[in-house]
C-alpha cells in the first residue's frame, strides 16, 4: 500500500491529487485542513499500512514525512493559484457549501490571496528561524526522532508551534532537504503521471 504526503500552498491542487491517489490505491485520505492539527494523532496515521495526507503544514507532520514513500511538493504559477482560489470561493458560494459566506468570506478570501502571494514570493512579515535550525533540533534528538515518537512530536510541536504553517515556499523547500531522496516536485501533468508510475511500482 502507498503512503504519500502532499504539501503545497492554497489552490495548488492538494485535495484533488490526494483524492485521486486515495481512490486509485484504496487508502485513507486525510485532509489536514479539515481534521485540524490539534485533533490529529500524526504518529498513528503515519504508522498505518497505507494513507495519503495533504496540507500546507510542517512540524506536526514530521512523522508523516518520515514514513511516507513519497513527499509530493506541488508548484503552480501564482496567477493560476489566485484564479483557482477565486473560482473555488465562487463555486462553493453558489453551491451553498461556502464555510465563510457573505462579506466576511470575501474579506477572508482577500487575506488568503495576500498571504499566498507572500508565501510564494518568499516575503515573510516576521523574523523566522531558518529551516536548518529546525532540522538541527531533529538531529540533536535523533534517538527519538528516527522514527518520530509521540513524545518527540509533542515536544517538537510545543517548541516550534508558530511555524506549523510555514512562512514561505522557500522555507518548505529548505525544510524538506533532509527528505530530498523521496520528494517529488510536481509542476505539470507530466510530473503527475510520473508520480503515479512510481506509486504503481511500490
Amino acid at each position: 500500500m502507498v503512503k504519500v504526503h502532499i504539501i503545497g500552498g492554497p489552490g495548488s491542487g492538494k485535495t484533488t491529487l490526494a483524492q485521486c491517489i486515495a481512490a486509485r490505491f484504496q487508502v485513507p485520505h486525510y485532509n489536514l485542513d479539515k481534521v485540524g492539527w490539534k485533533q490529529v494523532n500524526e504518529v498513528d496515521i503515519a504508522e498505518q499500512s497505507g494513507w495519503v495526507t495533504e496540507g500546507i503544514y510542517l512540524i506536526f507532520t514530521e512523522a508523516m514525512l518520515y514514513h511516507a514513500d513519497y513527499i509530493v511538493l506541488l508548484n503552480a504559477p501564482l496567477p493560476v493559484l489566485m484564479q483557482r482560489m477565486v473560482r473555488r470561493h465562487v463555486l462553493n458560494s453558489l453551491r451553498g457549501t461556502q464555510d465563510y459566506p457573505g462579506l466576511n468570506g470575501i474579506k477572508l478570501l482577500i487575506k488568503l490571496m495576500k498571504d499566498t502571494r507572500h508565501y510564494y514570493l518568499n516575503q515573510s512579515d516576521k523574523e523566522v528561524p531558518s529551516a536548518k535550525s529546525l532540522q538541527n533540533y531533529i538531529e540533536q534528538h535523533a534517538e527519538i526522532a528516527s522514527p518520530p515518537t509521540k513524545e518527540f512530536m509533542s515536544e517538537y510541536v510545543s517548541t516550534y508551534r508558530e511555524f506549523i504553517i510555514p512562512p514561505t515556499a522557500q522555507f518548505v523547500t529548505d525544510y524538506l532537504e533532509r527528505y530530498k531522496e523521496k520528494v517529488i516536485l510536481i509542476n505539470d501533468r507530466a510530473d503527475r503521471d510520473r508520480l503515479f508510475e512510481l506509486l504503481m511500482k511500490l
